[in-house]
């Protein structure tokens, strides 16, 4: 029996006006048509095609051959009209091979301006555009939302498929980096209580201090220390909290490191957008369904160190991989860098490296720990995020030695550069920047 169209789409999922063509020809909903559709192209899809195919969503050839079978079973199930079929055809494409009501944030113009995608279960979806946290929802003011938990499911599994990581029972949360290079948490009951959960970063590939620069990150004066900085071999932490733009910012310095200086990056999972001649990337490796294969940030770190780089750069230092990056700074790796979770330059340094200093077993003596930072990193550069959703770096710290406050050893930090809401711009405190003369350009 062959149906028509009644009734605006619910959910359009690609750039396309939600006032679909003949939205009013008939008595039956978008929905019914696609749940009718859906299944019989899904089997379909199963019997001619390979698995790696439809796990490419990016491929406009598979599009292509996909487009035309599901058309011709439109065409086999309703009236509609070629601008209805090749709409609904989209919509359908979208669901099988793509990443279902999340597609449209990975296509112009939203690719631009979404940077987090927050699934809290399947029926609740928000994301973060131009800095601001809202719900997810299409050109009419729609909720975007999943058809169900399966669907969520299936679509997750779809963008694991390339990574070669997976989530299941027994493993329930999983971190991967999808081919655009987004960053992608997940997790499924029982530890997601309500359903599975998705969480996916996304970066601009245009990114530069001068975006930075445009977008309030910063200001001339600090884009010029710090590029003179990183060109002069300094060793630099950037710290804050989740979302504040720390891998940014690392990415916008890495600009300023001379070409004929090899960088060994090194991530979990890989997320620096480098344009850079002379690079080298590694990316660390959870284990396999049978507990085997897992390569660790702290191991890759330990690689690095025999492979003769000039710079090594750690994406972020959260486990043991810390001593190892700290020692590397110490002895001979000068202008390396890395980022790390803390509230402060401060926090960073006497708390939050310590800690996982402390944590890798070594056993090392807390002064040892606080002689080997102060030697080690000259400058920390601390970001947050702000109410309005900006992104900016709150203060810049210079490491000046060691002291013994109350009876326990710290680091000695002086603020160089620091925010002023008030004023709402960077001042240069009064202190004076004892590595000033390291400073070329």
């Amino acid at each position: 029996m062959q149906k028509r169209l009644a009734g605006s789409p619910q959910v359009p999922q690609l750039g396309l006006n939600s006032e679909a063509p003949g939205a009013n020809a008939g008595n039956a909903s978008m929905d019914e048509i696609l749940k009718d559709i859906r299944a019989e192209a899904q089997e379909k899809l199963k019997a001619k095609f390979q698995s790696h195919e439809i796990s490419d969503r990016s491929s406009e050839n598979t599009r292509k051959r996909v487009r035309k079978e599901i058309i011709e079973i439109i065409e086999s199930k309703t009236t509609l009209s070629k601008p209805e079929q090749l709409y609904l055809a989209e919509k359908l494409i979208d669901d099988l091979l793509g990443y279902g009501p999340l597609e449209v944030f990975f296509n112009p113009p939203l690719s631009d301006q979404v940077t987090e995608i927050k699934v809290n279960r399947w029926d609740h979806i928000r994301i973060e555009k131009n800095g601001i946290d809202m719900p997810a929802v299409d050109d009419k003011g729609n909720p975007l939302r999943f058809r169900d938990e399966n669907h969520a499911r299936d679509v997750l599994d779809r963008m694991l498929a390339p990574t070669g990581r997976k989530v299941d029972g027994s493993t329930p949360c999983v971190s991967a980096r999808l081919p655009d290079g987004s960053r992608l948490m997940a997790q499924i009951p029982p530890v997601a209580v309500d359903g599975t959960i998705i969480t996916i970063r996304r970066f601009k590939t245009d990114m530069s201090m001068e975006k930075l620069l445009e977008y309030g990150a910063l200001n001339e004066e600090i884009k010029d220390f710090l590029s003179r900085a990183v060109y002069s071999r300094l060793n630099i932490f950037i710290s804050g909290a989740t979302g504040s733009g720390k891998s940014a910012t690392l990415s916008c310095l890495t600009m300023y490191i001379p070409e004929n200086e090899s960088i060994i990056t090194i991530e979990d999972p890989a997320e620096l957008q480098l344009k850079h001649p002379n690079v080298r990337r590694l990316e660390a490796k959870p284990k396999n369904i049978e507990g085997e294969g897992e390569v660790t940030t702290w191991e890759l770190v330990a690689q690095a160190l025999r492979m003769a780089p000039k710079r090594i750069i750690v994406g972020e230092c959260r486990n043991n991989e810390a001593l190892d990056m700290v020692q590397a700074m110490g002895t001979g790796h000068d202008g390396s860098m890395s980022t790390g979770h803390a509230n402060s330059a401060d926090h960073m340094l006497n708390n939050r490296l310590v800690n996982l200093i402390q944590g890798t077993g070594r056993e090392l003596p807390y002064e040892t720990i606080i002689r080997m930072l102060a030697d080690s990193i000259d400058i920390v550069v601390h970001q947050q995020q702000q109410r309005d959703g900006r992104r900016r770096i709150d203060h810049i710290a210079e490491v000046v030695g060691y002291e013994k406050v109350a009876g326990k050893y710290k680091v000695k930090l002086n603020n160089i550069f620091e925010y002023s809401k008030e004023k709402d711009t960077w001042l240069r405190t009064e202190h004076i920047f004892t590595r000033q003369e390291r400073l070329v350009l």
